[in-house]
């Protein structure tokens, strides 16, 4: 780089500077966007080594499911649900990019995800993608796509219906909520194919279920595998 493009940058850096995307605290470029702190502090799961975990465990008997994983637990009010709520409702998408990255390195480290071939990200309605401008699992997917050496594939898989936020919702409200809310366009895509498919955060399991029983369904031929960025709710109490 130049002088006056070194010049340029550390004034970039006075004026502008990096910041933790969980407490703000203000980093070097070279931490990609999280502070050490906050990398020691992560409540991970470390279910990605394990091929049996409590993710597999909860999916096991609803579809065929090869690995499984959840890279955090979520809890309320701390500072790593406030940095979830900023890429999903406030415009931070390099946010979800960069933590997908973080959890696609884990993921090729744990050799479990190595012979991916597809990674799917649970796509929103195109009346929610429109109003919001980006679907935030798709960040996720992408940074965990380029770790692993795997295809992004964010057009196969399509949400059909408009269905109401699960947030609000019961336990068992969530179920019948997303009933044959997926369907797949092209199925010759997914054929004898490893799938990834990405969710940013995991509560029931009831939307990403239905999702791989519409590929399951559309392409027997396929193995489906599953990971969230992060586990919350009553699953998240059981671990």
């Amino acid at each position: 780089m130049s002088i006056l493009g070194n010049i340029l940058r550390d004034l970039t850096s006075v004026i502008f500077p990096n910041r933790c995307i969980v407490c703000g605290e203000t980093v070097d470029s070279s931490v990609h966007g999280i502070c050490l702190s906050c990398r020691l502090s992560i409540p991970t799961t470390g279910f990605c080594y394990r091929h049996q975990n409590p993710i597999r465990e909860h999916f096991e008997g609803l579809f065929p499911v090869d690995e499984c994983s959840s890279f955090f637990i979520f809890k309320a009010d701390d500072s790593w649900q406030r940095m979830i709520h900023n890429f999903k409702y406030h415009d931070k998408w390099g946010y979800a990019l960069t933590m997908g990255r973080w959890f696609g390195a884990e993921l090729r480290a744990s050799g479990h995800y190595n012979d991916i071939d597809l990674v799917i990200p649970i796509p929103l309605h195109w009346r929610k993608s429109l109003k919001r401008g980006y679907n935030q699992s798709t960040y996720i997917a992408e940074g965990i796509a380029r770790e692993i050496g795997a295809k992004l594939d964010s057009s196969t898989v399509r949400r059909t219906k408009n269905n109401p936020s699960q947030t609000r919702q019961h336990v068992k409200d969530r179920w019948s909520n997303v009933d044959d809310i997926f369907t797949v366009r092209d199925a010759t895509k997914l054929e004898n194919k490893h799938i990834l498919l990405v969710d940013d955060v995991l509560t029931t399991g009831a939307t990403i279920s239905s999702c791989a029983r519409a590929i399951l369904n559309a392409t027997p031929t396929c193995r489906v595998s599953i990971v969230t960025l992060a586990v919350a709710g009553e699953l998240a109490k059981r671990l």
